[in-house]
């Protein structure tokens, strides 16, 4: 696991942990379309959340249908497994360039793009929050004394210096990816030629019972075939790579530089909430690593079409949402009305399976949080891909509902960390954790959902999933019993859960209970969750 926790400091919202290299020949049996996390653990002796088994014990058919927003990159709209699941604005007349429903956006059939601009493109890379706070203050604070500066206690000055110290450290992040990945390209082309037998040229992708039968030679055979079976174990491919070396470029050239401004493209004014772009098309331009398509299946991919996956429920419409650049941060803005986007035009479900850890203007993240609570809707966020307690303030991302620890603010927030596979780990070696920030945890780890490409299909994992498996439920719940309000959804989600009583190692050989690690100590039971909603449900 080592070399692929090099990828942790990559800014990708899901840990990219590699392609389903015979999915394309299994993809149509059981084992693959039900996946390991909507198994359970006395029937299947897996640790998922018992999804298959309230299918067959507790799920009404003719659920209502419920909408989830997913605040995320542009999508597949054409996926096979995806593309009878997505949300359908009925008030609005297709690219006749008219609001006809008067919401303020023109032609948005399936939803909005933040990023939209010119003809039809989508911004693919975007400065980083610490950029755009430092071009914006440095005009006030540059040419002051240090110690001025650092003395000096107003929000503007303490986000300008907090800005400059994210610069400071990001700088040999962004260089040690870029040679990362450009070794690692090296290796690979090196390693096709010197295990050509193990090497398939049309996947790109190399067998790992192959290689496992292979001798080094040479002295750089040894070094390189224990690389080579990395590559195989996490389905590492060139096209892949070069894509990772080619947004490693960008995060130089463009996400960390002062003097670019990317968004001048869509050129609206980022700290006016009024102002806003964009275009209709959410859907994903060719070349992208589409993380919204691979949070979308895990929510929603169609269970009965006989192809592909199973997601939570065929009543789920996604509502795509797209804010996300390939590469840098979104703003605030865009995030603020994407939540009030959804709100209005009928989701009762908001997925954000990402986290800022700098703002420059909470306010609009906050002022958006009460508005969906004050109109019922649940807003599921994600903890994180980095092993750190979030309790502890510089490791927090936003949203946050508990300012300084304390008592929630808004009833309608909850944060979802990483489960694994194992029993023995229920925690993933990844994952952030915090037991006053992470409301529970939910499965997030190697699960094989929907992709773009010529890889319709890609094993992934990350917290980004454990959030949208914990949307996926709440949906499937408000579905059997609308009658539900949002408070009773997150505290029958809450407590459903399936406790967990061991000791987990939170790094450096610091062991603590599982149950200290959130604020449950619960994993996600979809089972458990639909038998206390049909207890609180007025329903028949």
């Amino acid at each position: 696991m080592t070399r692929i926790h090099k990828t942790l400091t990559i800014p990708l919202i899901v840990l990219i942990i590699g392609a389903s290299q015979a999915c394309a020949k299994r993809q149509n049996q059981s084992s693959e379309q039900t996946g390991w996390q909507l198994l359970d653990r006395e029937l299947d002796s897996i640790p998922g959340i018992s999804l298959e088994k309230a299918y067959r014990a507790t799920i009404r058919p003719n659920g209502q249908e419920i909408v989830v927003a997913l605040i995320d990159s542009p999508i597949d709209l054409d996926h096979p497994d995806l593309k009878q699941q997505f949300w359908v604005n009925g008030d609005e007349i297709p690219n006749n360039q008219i609001d006809d429903d008067g919401n303020g956006y023109v032609d948005d059939v399936h939803g909005w793009n933040y990023l939209g601009y010119g003809d039809g493109k989508t911004l693919q890379f975007a400065n980083y929050d610490y950029v755009r706070a430092i071009r914006r203050l440095s005009p006030k604070f540059e040419g002051l004394d240090s110690t001025l500066i650092k003395d000096t206690d107003s929000i503007e000055n303490r986000v300008y210096r907090r800005a400059l110290e994210l610069m400071e450290a990001d700088i040999p992040d962004i260089e040690g990816e870029l040679g990362y990945y450009t070794e690692e390209l090296v290796n690979f082309r090196e390693s096709t030629k010197l295990f050509e037998a193990a090497y398939d040229p049309i996947t790109g992708l190399f067998n790992e019972s192959t290689l496992d039968s292979m001798e080094p030679k040479t002295e750089r055979e040894k070094e390189l075939l224990p690389i080579a079976k990395d590559f195989a174990y996490y389905g590492w491919y060139p096209s892949l790579m070069e894509n990772f070396k080619n947004q490693g470029e960008m995060r130089k050239i463009v996400c960390a530089n002062l003097d670019t401004i990317p968004r001048a493209l869509i050129g609206d004014d980022i700290y006016d909430l009024s102002d806003i772009r964009g275009n209709p098309i959410v859907d994903a331009p060719e070349g992208w690593i589409t993380h919204a398509t691979q949070v979308a299946g895990v929510i929603a991919a169609t269970r009965d079409n006989g192809t592909g996956i199973k997601g939570v429920s065929n009543a789920i419409r996604i509502m795509p949402l797209v804010i996300f650049p390939e590469r840098g941060h979104e703003t605030d803005k865009d995030l603020a009305n994407a939540i009030r986007y959804a709100v209005d035009n009928g989701a009762k479900i908001i997925n954000y399976s990402h986290g800022k850890y700098f703002v420059e203007r909470p306010d609009f993240i906050w002022d958006a949080i009460k508005y969906a609570e004050e109109h019922g809707v649940l807003v599921v966020t994600a903890a994180g891909n980095v092993p750190k307690d979030i309790d502890v303030k510089e490791n927090s991302p936003y949203p946050i509902d508990n300012p300084g620890n304390g008592p929630e603010l808004a009833t309608n927030l909850l944060r979802v960390g990483a489960s694994g596979k194992s029993f023995k780990w229920p925690k993933t070696s990844w994952g952030s954790y915090g037991r006053k920030n992470v409301d529970m945890f939910a499965p997030g780890q190697r699960m094989l959902t929907t992709n773009s490409g010529d890889r319709p299909y890609f094993t992934v994992g990350g917290s980004s999933l454990s959030c949208a498996l914990t949307s996926g439920v709440a949906a499937l719940l408000w579905s059997q019993y609308p009658d539900l309000d949002h408070r009773q959804v997150k505290t029958i989600l809450m407590i459903s859960g399936n406790r967990v009583h061991r000791k987990v190692d939170i790094g450096d050989d610091v062991f603590v209970n599982f149950e200290e690690l959130s604020a449950t100590g619960r994993i996600l039971n979809a089972h458990t969750a639909l038998l206390l909603g049909r207890e609180a449900s007025s329903l028949d």
